[in-house]
C-alpha cells in the first residue's frame, strides 16, 4: 500500500542543515553557450511557447482566469503564462482545495526511472512583486504522480530567496538534498531562464540532479534517492502552490508570475 503523507511546505525545516549538506558544492559555471552545446546532446520530446495557447495536452488546475496566455511582458512578440492568485479565492473545487494556479504535464511528457532528462523553461517575476517572507510557494516541480507527499523536486519562492528541494526513497517525509538560492529580488522584470538535468532513481545509486539558472549551475546531488519508490510516471508542473495561505500568516493577498517557453528533451 502506498504511503500517503500530508504536505505542508515549511523550507525552513526542508531545506535544514542535514539536506544542506548532502548536496554537492558547486564549482562550474556554464556559459549559455555551453548550456545550449548540451542540450544538443538530448532528443527533444516537448515543447511549447505558447504561441498557440496552452496546448490540449496540458492539464490546468486553476480556478477561471487564474492562467491565461498573454503578450510577453518583455519580449516583443512572444507569448507567456500569465499565472494569479488572490488568496480570497474560493480553491475548494480545485485539486486537494488548496490555493493552487498550476499547468500540469502528464499527458505531454513523464518521466520514469534511469534516462537522462533536460528540463528547460523560464520565470519573469513583475517588478511589483511582493515577496512573501512569513511562507514559500512553489513555482516548479516535477511531481510523483499518485502519491500523496512533497514533489519529487521543487522550486520555491520564500522571501527573496529561491528554494530547491529533492525527494525520494523510502523517506519522502523531508527532503534528501535542498539548497536556498539567493537572490529572487534581483530577477525582478527579467526572464529567469532555468534548466534541470534530471536521471531519477528511488535507491539513490545513480540518481543525479542539477539545477542552472540563467546558465550557471546552482544545485547539483548525486547518489541521493530523487525519485518516489516505483514511480515511473513523474510529471512537470508549473505554476503557483500556496499550501498553507489560507491557514498560516502571510504578507501577500495576492501573487502573480509570468512563464515562458518550456521544453523537454531525454537521451
Amino acid at each position: 500500500m502506498r504511503k500517503r503523507w500530508t504536505y505542508r511546505l515549511a523550507l525552513i525545516c526542508l531545506l535544514g542543515t542535514l539536506s544542506i549538506a548532502r548536496a554537492q558544492d558547486i564549482g562550474v559555471a556554464w556559459t549559455d553557450p555551453q548550456l545550449t552545446a548540451l542540450a544538443s546532446t538530448y532528443d527533444k520530446v516537448f515543447s511549447t511557447a505558447w504561441s498557440g495557447g496552452i496546448d490540449a495536452g496540458i492539464g490546468v488546475q486553476a480556478n477561471p482566469g487564474d492562467i491565461t496566455v498573454v503578450d510577453d511582458p518583455v519580449v516583443a512578440g512572444r507569448k507567456a503564462v500569465r499565472v494569479h492568485m488572490i488568496q480570497s479565492e474560493d480553491f475548494s473545487k480545485i485539486a486537494n482545495g488548496v490555493p493552487r494556479a498550476e499547468l500540469i504535464f502528464p499527458k505531454a511528457v513523464t518521466f520514469s526511472q534511469g534516462p537522462d532528462y533536460l528540463i528547460r523553461w523560464s520565470t519573469l517575476i513583475p517588478v511589483g512583486f511582493t515577496f512573501d517572507t512569513k511562507q514559500a510557494v512553489i513555482i516548479t516541480q516535477v511531481h510523483q504522480g499518485d502519491w500523496t507527499g512533497g514533489p519529487t523536486i521543487a522550486l520555491s519562492l520564500q522571501g527573496q530567496q529561491y528554494a530547491v528541494s529533492e525527494r525520494g526513497g523510502a523517506n519522502t517525509a523531508t527532503v534528501s538534498a535542498g539548497k536556498w538560492l539567493c537572490c529572487a529580488d534581483v530577477d525582478k522584470g527579467k526572464w529567469v531562464d532555468w534548466s534541470l538535468r534530471y536521471v531519477a532513481d528511488d535507491s539513490g545509486h545513480h540518481a543525479s540532479t542539477q539545477l542552472w539558472k540563467d546558465g550557471r549551475l546552482v544545485f547539483a546531488s548525486q547518489g541521493v534517492p530523487n525519485a518516489y519508490i516505483g514511480v515511473q510516471d513523474a510529471y512537470l508542473k508549473v505554476g503557483l502552490y500556496k499550501s498553507g495561505w489560507k491557514s498560516s500568516a502571510s504578507d501577500v493577498s495576492a501573487i502573480t508570475l509570468f512563464f515562458g517557453p518550456v521544453s523537454v528533451s531525454k537521451k
